[in-house]
């Protein structure tokens, strides 16, 4: 699978999750500062790498970033700054392994080799939480999860089937297409989109480069999903803009969470702030070159 198509992983549910995980003894890597673990699920080897900064205390703050389809663990980290924005931040960052480079999404259609096969992706980072939990110095009431594309969906699906585990959830470039979502309650979401998505279309559907010709629900399911259940306060909600290109709205909620829709006008489908794959130029998707996406979704997880 090639990430430049846009191909968003696996989507296929009524997976039973394995919660007990066996862990594996820690390879550590020179490259980037990342540890190598692995865990058993469902008698399945699952990869995940870790980033801890130096000098970090306890109780400290752990993201979990979920690259798109096609995509990997540790170009995804480095790609995105995400590794760097640990560093700066002080974060842990977790960064999962999908199966041949895709993620079962929870959705009606099977795209990529983790739906066909009906891999329990929510069982494999309900297992990372705990083995993290277990190993590092984490804070369990800032656990945060993240993803871009099809890594995207997943962290829609994580937030339906693993509640309470996480305080606050960011979406790049993706779309809530799991089947069920039982409800979100306590989970603050942000979500950016690019209008001029070929991919994952912000209004839905399939577009011109979409996986598959895949057909997707539109942005607004997802965050109609959240603000009826964070129970935002209808109408109530502010605009900012970001950058020169991007306007995010933001809905307050009853517990304080919010929950927040950032597009990017013409944007395409895209991680913003970070150069333009060759995918994405010969294709012309616009990538902003002006918002900084990485430091917007962690600044804002870290928040809740």
């Amino acid at each position: 699978m090639r990430e430049e198509r846009g191909l968003h992983g696996g989507r296929a549910g009524g997976v039973r999750h394995q919660q007990q995980a066996a862990v594996q003894p820690i390879t550590r890597s020179a490259a980037g500062g990342l540890e190598s673990q692995s865990i058993d699920v469902g008698g399945m080897r699952r990869d995940f790498l870790v980033h801890v900064p130096a000098g970090l205390g306890a109780q400290a703050p752990m993201v979990l970033a979920f690259h798109g389809g096609g995509g990997g663990a540790e170009g995804f980290g480095t790609r995105t700054g995400l590794v760097e924005a640990a560093d700066r931040m002080g974060f842990i960052l977790v960064l999962p392994e999908g199966v041949r480079g895709s993620w079962n999404t929870g959705g009606q259609e099977k795209v990529g080799y983790s739906s066909r096969a009906n891999l329990d992706d929510v069982g494999f980072v309900a297992g990372v939480i705990d083995t993290m939990l277990a190993s590092y110095p984490v804070d369990p009431g800032r656990v945060y999860a993240a993803g871009m594309s099809a890594g995207g969906m997943l962290t829609y699906r994580l937030a339906c089937e693993l509640p309470g585990r996480f305080s606050a959830v960011a979406v790049v470039a993706g779309t809530m297409d799991t089947v069920s979502c039982p409800g979100v309650q306590n989970v603050s979401l942000l979500h950016i989109h690019g209008t001029n998505d070929q991919n994952v279309p912000f209004e839905g559907g399939a577009g011109q480069l979409s996986a598959d010709a895949a057909s997707y629900p539109p942005v607004m399911t997802g965050i109609q999903t959240f603000k009826a259940g964070d129970q935002c306060t209808s109408g109530a909600s502010t605009t900012t803009r970001p950058a020169q290109d991007t306007s995010c709205e933001i809905s307050s909620c009853s517990d304080g969470e919010t929950v927040e829709l950032c597009t990017v006008q013409g944007g395409g489908h895209a991680w913003p702030g970070i150069p333009a794959a060759r995918w994405q130029q010969r294709n012309d998707v616009y990538v902003s070159p002006y918002f900084n996406a990485t430091d917007y979704v962690t600044q804002f997880l870290l928040s809740h």
